[in-house]
């Protein structure tokens, strides 16, 4: 399944930040897995990114630990909306 995150951006320095972002992507998928493409430029946010889950919990689980790593380095993305798509397989079961 895939899950598209869109988040506005109100901080100060965008690269900075996308660079920690990472960091913290990169520690989220450490400890629970899935891997992530992005950023992408929509129309109606700052940034979209399209991660790839085999769980549905797995948003649960990565929000916790982003809000806690997010505040601690005073990240400015706001998450705006998200939305998740699911494979035929797993909407139907196999």
């Amino acid at each position: 399944m895939i899950i598209l995150w869109k988040a506005d951006y109100e901080g100060k320095d965008l690269q900075t930040d996308l660079k920690k972002f990472h960091e913290v992507q990169a520690q989220i998928q450490q400890k629970i897995g899935g891997t992530f493409e992005g950023p992408f430029f929509p129309q109606d946010a700052s940034v979209l990114y399209i991660f790839h889950v085999k769980e549905y919990e797995w948003l649960n689980k990565a929000g916790r630990i982003f809000f806690s790593k997010a505040g601690a380095q005073n990240l400015g993305f706001v998450p705006k909306s998200y939305e998740i798509a699911v494979t035929p397989e797993e909407f139907f079961g196999k």
